[in-house]
Formats: C-alpha cells, structure tokens, sequence
C-alpha cells in the first residue's frame, strides 16, 4: 500500500527544478537554506547568530552535492547536545536541528535524492525528536515504498509521509512547531 501511495503522491517537481528561475543550482539552493535561517535570527526565532549559521550550513560542489547544516560529517544519533562547541542550529526555545542533503547537479536543474532532517525537543518535551528521511536511491525502504518517510522520536519507528523538499521541512522546522509552555494533561 505505501508504495502506492508513494507513487501516486511523489512530485519530483518538489525534489527537481528545472526553470531557470528556480533553484537550479547547489549554489543558489545553498544561498536560499542560509537566507531562510538568517531571516529566522533576524525575526527572534533562531538562537545561532549569522556568522555561526555560516560556519555551520557548507556546501560541497559537484556533480553529486552535499550541503549540511551542522552535522559535521557525522549524525548525531546520540543526540548530544555539546554546548561547548555547538555543531547544530538552535532555536530561541530550545529546540535545536541540523540536517543533510544529497543532491545531482544537472546541466538544467538539481535533484535532490536523499536528505535527513532532524529537530530535537527540550527535555521537558515528551516527543525527543522528529526526523524526516529521504533515503537514498536503492535503499531497502525504497521497496516498501518508504523512501520518503519520518521517525517521530524513536529510530525504529517510521511513518510513511508525502515528500516534502527541503526548504518546506525548514520552514517547518524554523516556524511549524510551538512547544506549548504547559503540556496538557492526560
């Protein structure tokens, strides 16, 4: 069934551009990632300073790009949040992210084919975490028609999900969510 759906719900138009007036290069899609999280400090909501946003969000050029916002290299599956050395993009609230995306450099266009984003909640937040995954083509979750999918606060937990390009899954990480300052009770 996810696989149907899949196919039935995945644009590429999110995850290809090809009109010249849309992100048809790494170098403009990287310039418009750190123009949302600058905008983001700008308006109160992002904690990371500029010259910190820019040190942490790099791209590396070529035919197959990469651009990560704080991960390093390296994902932080523990979830540790090192506040001596901060490899991550925080919010004023708590919540802090970082992310990583795979992409193909085509004459005309990009195409995305694989990132992960993840936000990690404040520990008076029940949920730890939420990740959204585009793995990479011929991955196994690619035959269960889970390409695309999100673990909501335990990795071995996946939902299907719609695809979703990375400038919406920042824009939901930057302004979607609101940690309520009670939780309600059960």
């Amino acid at each position: 069934m996810c696989l149907e759906i899949e196919n039935r719900t995945f644009q590429p138009s999110l995850l290809k551009t090809e009109k010249p007036e849309e992100l048809y290069q790494s170098t403009k899609l990287f310039q418009r990632l750190i123009g949302m999280l600058e905008i983001a400090f700008e308006q109160g909501i992002l904690k990371t300073k500029p010259h910190i946003i820019r040190s942490l969000v790099k791209l590396d050029k070529g035919n197959e790009f990469k651009i990560e916002g704080g991960i390093n290299g390296a994902k932080n599956f523990k979830r540790i949040k090192n506040i001596d050395s901060p490899n991550y993009l925080e919010r004023v609230d708590g919540c802090w992210f970082d992310f990583s995306i795979i992409g193909i450099q085509n004459p005309q266009s990009i195409e995305i084919i694989g990132f992960n984003f993840e936000i990690r909640f404040p520990d008076h937040v029940p949920v730890k975490f939420l990740r959204f995954d585009l793995n990479l083509p011929g991955h196994a979750n690619e035959n269960l028609g889970m390409r695309f999918h999100l673990h909501p606060g335990y990795d071995d937990f996946k939902i299907h999900a719609n695809p979703m390009s990375p400038i919406e899954i920042l824009n939901l990480f930057l302004y979607g969510f609101d940690i309520p300052e009670k939780q309600r009770s059960s």
